[in-house]
């Protein structure tokens, strides 16, 4: 970016969270010139007017769902650059948020460090992930990793193993030999690196690979 000073959207329906966000970004020296609106209604008419440096959103609005304002955004200024701040954290969230052309994420809980440094960086063509969104997206990738590990069968024993059943049940319930499920048991402890089938299950659990009510 150059040395010019830059315009922000702040789009967010809570009156408090708003404004003191706009209190906080308007004493920032990169910031010539703040933006508010209360709804993606509000936002859209501002857009229509002009472009701006930077966009910050909430997903969770009253008139429209906050990634389809994010579309929006980026139909009409392609290479927008977009700041979500939300106070969610489910993994559904950070997947869309992942998938979306967007610059940066953080959440509402964020003291006024970051989200000043959010929108430093992001103004400087960098990207910027809060870091509880970074930890969640590391262990999704993990996830992903070890069930891409994971064969058909091993996931049946897996499931078969959280239900409390033994080597012989599994071994009757999937019509094999009990040497042919302990094979299956030492690949399992080895890939989820597992010291024991407790260990086994509440690590499964934990990655997602298995829901909670598999025990």
């Amino acid at each position: 970016m150059t040395s010019q000073k830059a315009k922000i959207l702040l789009v967010d329906d809570h009156t408090l969270i708003l404004q003191g966000i706009k209190h906080v970004v308007s004493q920032m020296p990169e910031i010539e010139k703040v933006y508010t609106a209360s709804s993606g209604a509000e936002a859209m008419l501002l857009i229509d007017m002009q472009p701006f440096d930077i966009y910050l959103l909430d997903v969770e609005l009253p008139d429209t769902n906050g990634f389809e304002l994010i579309d929006k955004i980026l139909q009409k200024h392609p290479e927008a650059r977009i700041l979500v701040n939300t106070m969610h954290e489910e993994i559904w969230i950070l997947k869309r948020l992942t998938k979306a052309s967007i610059s940066g994420a953080i959440l509402k809980s964020a003291d006024i460090n970051e989200l000043t440094l959010a929108i430093q960086t992001i103004l400087k063509g960098g990207q910027y992930l809060c870091k509880r969104f970074k930890t969640i997206l590391n262990r999704m990738q993990t996830e992903e990793q070890i069930k891409e590990q994971l064969t058909l069968r091993e996931m049946e024993v897996l499931q078969a193993i959280a239900k409390g059943f033994n080597t012989r049940e599994i071994a009757d319930l999937l019509h094999v030999s009990n040497n042919t499920i302990e094979t299956h048991r030492k690949s399992l402890m080895s890939k989820l690196e597992a010291r024991n089938a407790v260990d086994l299950v509440l690590k499964a659990i934990n990655l997602g690979i298995i829901p909670l009510d598999s025990k």
